[in-house]
């Protein structure tokens, strides 16, 4: 490594750390902290208890902290190597804007994989762990793998094949079930059965009865039955287990779970939501690289940028570009983009502002 790119990435490293620190504070306090303490003073929780999950869910602060510490120590580095006249002599030295700037986007790309790595090892567990420990002490139980109350519905194209409905399921079988079948958008058949249990290929109905429905929608005869086999797609039994949320999974896993919901012929906007999560998990990392080239004009003025000022443009730029998700993260999720452009979208705004002020610095 050169001596210029040793001397930059030394600028950068405090700023850094700095960021990293602060920005996680202040998003640990503002949310995490805040519903802990909360729930400390009505429900009693220990200090001790408190501490552990507010350490567990750390990682998932520091993912959304290591982008926008990158801007921070953008700002600074640069704002203080332009008011101490550093670029200028770098550049009557003959070296370029882009040369300067190249130490700086090679560790922005390294800050991105690592918030990826970070993203898809330890955030997911600490964060389903996090969730557990809570639960437990809230409700004196551990988590159940039970849930009320499932839906599901399967498609065959564009026309409704059938609809699902059980009371509860523990994981392993489930009650109360309810089956209505379509044909050509229309109701032919209802099952009902006490319970229902996974069996090679599909489910085994137990206790029931079958419901034949003629074209005028009055039943046509019934069949009672001890065991009937019924056609169901697995996800059923994958998607009725599920209960972590996509911060909780990793790429791959909620990749999974999307396949597995479409298998059933979900569409709109619930599945968009989840897609876009999904893109988001490699597009909030980017944001390193693209906070770089942002801060790196703007750290390059003639005036020297104050640690104060750095922060507060940081923080403007960072509202902006959370803005900017939200609203891509909306458009993606009602399916007026498409839920990877939604997810990229501040990226692309960002980076293209970005590499535009760069381009037009090196040219002066």
């Amino acid at each position: 490594m050169k001596l210029l790119d040793r001397y930059i990435l030394a600028e950068l490293a405090v700023p850094f750390l700095f960021g990293v620190g602060a920005f996680t504070g202040i998003l640990t306090a503002s949310t995490v902290l805040f519903e802990l303490v909360s729930l400390m003073v009505s429900h009693g929780l220990a200090l001790t208890l408190v501490l552990e999950i507010l350490a567990l869910r750390l990682p998932e602060m520091v993912f959304y902290t290591f982008p926008m510490s990158m801007l921070l120590a953008t700002l600074l580095a640069f704002g203080r190597l332009s008011g101490d006249g550093e670029i200028t002599a770098l550049k009557a030295a003959g070296v370029s804007l882009y040369r300067i700037m190249a130490p700086v986007l090679a560790i922005a790309v390294a800050v991105s994989a690592l918030t990826i790595a970070l993203d898809e090892t330890v955030v997911p567990a600490a964060s389903w762990q996090a969730q557990n420990l809570l639960y437990e002490a809230l409700h004196q139980r551990r988590m159940p793998v039970s849930r009320d109350h499932v839906f599901y519905h399967e498609m065959q194209g564009d026309a409704l094949k059938r609809l699902f409905y059980a009371r509860h399921f523990d994981g392993r079988h489930m009650d109360d079930v309810v089956v209505q079948e379509f044909e050509n958008n229309k109701l032919v058949r209802i099952v009902q059965a006490k319970q229902a249990v996974p069996a090679d290929h599909g489910w085994t109905f137990r206790r029931g009865t079958i419901y034949q429905i003629d074209d005028s929608g009055q039943i046509r005869y019934t069949v009672g039955f001890d065991s009937q086999r019924i056609v169901l797609g697995q996800a059923l039994l994958a998607l009725g287990r599920e209960n972590r949320t996509p911060i909780e999974m990793d790429a791959r896993e909620l990749a999974e779970h999307i396949r597995q919901l479409a298998s059933t012929g979900a569409t709109g906007s619930d599945l968009n939501a989840l897609k876009v999560q999904l893109y988001q998990k490699f597009a909030v990392p980017f944001a390193s690289l693209v906070f770089a080239l942002v801060g790196a004009p703007m750290g390059l003025r003639p005036q020297r940028t104050s640690g104060s000022l750095g922060l507060g443009l940081s923080v403007l730029v960072i509202f902006v570009y959370y803005i900017l998700m939200f609203v891509g993260m909306a458009l993606g999720q009602t399916g007026a983009l498409s839920p990877l452009v939604g997810a990229w979208l501040p990226d692309a705004i960002a980076g293209a502002i970005g590499a535009g002020l760069v381009m037009r610095l090196a040219r002066s």
